[in-house]
């Protein structure tokens, strides 16, 4: 009978493992209680009647070396370029260190050269065809093993370019926030220094439309306090609680230019 474990193996999507099953609620009670009170008594009838021991539920250590499998083949843990040797194919560069670029465009006019021989062979005599299909095979694997041992470096570089464009794109954001502020204090400054000029008129005062002078003469009482307020606001001028008025709106400036600062 087949292993339905190698079924598994060689699936490119498989099921999830058949003990996924025994992580159950209750069975991870079982096992906190376990781990804090090995030595409880009570323990002992939840624990025979499982058919599996109760630690199987923690996990494995990490797999520090061997190999693992994904997607139905073999990975190695420590993930390295393996040789061509290791592979069992034929090495058509030196060994050592080699001009890379050099030994690529050598392997490329190689591989139009057998691709030539072959055209030629599949003309000529079609069943010798798999000599030459083997050896472009052979070579396509020296050039893509080439290529490989440039992807430590291709890593490298696609983080550093990453990072920069982060601290970039962070400069930028950086930059617009303290255009922000500036423009922000600039406003508050000249509400401030409005806000200082403001004249506090007496109550009863008004002032001529000619030279703007104050004539301190009595007005006529107002209906109401309230018409007064209301009327005083609409023509801008501050009148009874503009200390407090001006207080609150100091305190608001000061508390956005304390933002500004924060911010920055």
């Amino acid at each position: 009978m087949e292993d339905p474990n190698a079924q598994q193996q060689g699936a490119a999507f498989p099921a999830p493992p058949y003990y996924f099953q025994r992580y159950t609620q209750p069975n991870l009670a079982l096992l906190e209680k376990t781990k804090s009170d090995p030595t409880n008594p009570d323990l002992t009838t939840a624990l025979d009647a499982l058919t599996f021991p109760i630690l199987a539920l923690e996990p494995p250590p990490p797999i520090k070396r061997g190999i693992c499998w994904m997607f139905g083949r073999p990975w190695p843990v420590q993930d390295t370029l393996a040789t061509l040797a290791e592979q069992g194919i034929e090495q058509l560069y030196p060994k050592g260190e080699i001009d890379r670029v050099k030994e690529l465009k050598r392997l490329n006019h190689s591989a139009i050269f057998n691709f030539l021989d072959l055209v030629h062979v599949l003309s000529t005599s079609p069943g010798e065809f798999a000599t030459k299909v083997d050896h472009i095979r052979v070579i396509f694997i020296n050039m893509h093993h080439i290529l490989n041992e440039y992807r430590p470096h291709q890593a490298r570089e696609t983080l550093r370019l990453m990072m920069n464009d982060q601290l970039n794109r962070k400069r930028q954001e950086t930059a617009a926030l303290r255009k922000t502020c500036a423009d922000l204090r600039k406003q508050l400054a000249g509400l401030k220094a409005l806000d200082q000029d403001r004249l506090v008129v007496p109550a009863g005062a008004t002032a001529s439309d000619n030279n703007q002078d104050v004539d301190m003469a009595p007005a006529t009482p107002a209906p109401s306090t309230t018409g007064a307020t209301k009327e005083a606001g609409e023509s801008g001028v501050a009148v009874g609680g503009s200390t407090s008025v001006t207080n609150k709106n100091a305190e608001a400036m000061n508390r956005m230019m304390q933002l500004c600062d924060t911010i920055e």
